[in-house]
């Protein structure tokens, strides 16, 4: 029989993605093994249940879950746990509940001493202020110093904050330190994954569209522009406007990053959302 090497569940963000490395595992150790054994020693009726579960075509209950961590062995109480956070994760459908999981997973890991380095990504995604604070390093007059930063950012965040947003840029690698200005920006693309990329995206938007609310009470229209415009449009032609959003999106981009003298960060929201109901 030859010597097995498992997956760690404790590096991975989904939950169906082990399973399968998990069975692969067993069977290369192991050329006997297969569904029937893992379902029999999980005490399971259906002998397709864990293809299916990796498949995606079924998902695990509050029911299977105990019987799935009997099946895999796993050795540690907190193995257990992780897997069972991450199935939680991986079938929630709501956002925010979704982002609690994803927040208790990244606890557990740091419970543990482990990489967070995926925390570290949606935060950046996640959190204005971490992609404010990216922006804010590229300006002429930036300084490395949390208190101003904090100023700089209308008081919105603490100087905690700002150290903890500057500490997670520069461990993925989108910061490094600088003798001149203290920080300067890496070019570079972010890798995330799908899942955990949609997932920040949802938390930002929230988070742009309060910033937005408080900007139309309290800053002067000499200092925002606000617009909108009710529009009546064809379903089959939405494809063409976001296409058109986004192309304008990239040019106000350009242009900006091209300016001389820059001392201020500005966020640009365009939102189109329908005001009828969506058929399908």
């Amino acid at each position: 029989m030859k010597q097995e090497h498992l997956p760690n569940i404790t590096e991975y963000l989904n939950y169906r993605q082990f399973l399968q490395d998990f069975y692969l595992s067993k069977k290369k150790g192991n050329a006997s093994y297969s569904y029937r054994v893992f379902i029999n020693k999980g005490d399971l009726s259906s002998p397709s249940h864990l293809k299916m579960v990796i498949d995606g075509s079924r998902n695990l209950t509050l029911n299977t879950i105990p019987k799935y961590i009997t099946a895999i062995g796993f050795k540690k109480k907190m193995e257990s746990q992780f897997f069972e956070l991450l199935v939680h994760y991986n079938q929630e459908e709501n956002a925010d509940q979704k982002i609690k999981y994803f927040n208790e997973i990244m606890a557990l890991k740091r419970k543990q001493g482990l990489s967070t380095l995926e925390k570290h990504q949606f935060d950046l995604l996640a959190h204005w202020f971490h992609v404010a604070i990216y922006v804010l390093i590229d300006l002429d007059n930036f300084k490395v110093d949390l208190d101003w930063i904090a100023e700089r950012l209308r008081k919105k965040v603490s100087s905690r904050q700002v150290r903890e947003a500057l500490d997670s840029l520069e461990t993925i690698g989108l910061i490094e330190k600088d003798e001149v200005k203290g920080y300067r920006q890496v070019s570079g693309a972010l890798s995330t994954a799908d899942d955990l990329r949609h997932l920040s995206v949802h938390s930002y938007h929230k988070d742009m569209i309060e910033l937005a609310l408080d900007s139309l009470s309290n800053d002067p229209s000499e200092v925002r522009e606000f617009n909108g415009v009710t529009l009546k449009i064809s379903k089959d032609k939405l494809p063409l406007l976001k296409e058109k959003i986004r192309n304008f999106r990239r040019e106000i981009n350009e242009l900006t990053s091209n300016m001389d003298g820059l001392d201020q960060v500005y966020q640009l929201n365009v939102q189109l959302f329908p005001l009828t109901e969506v058929k399908q």
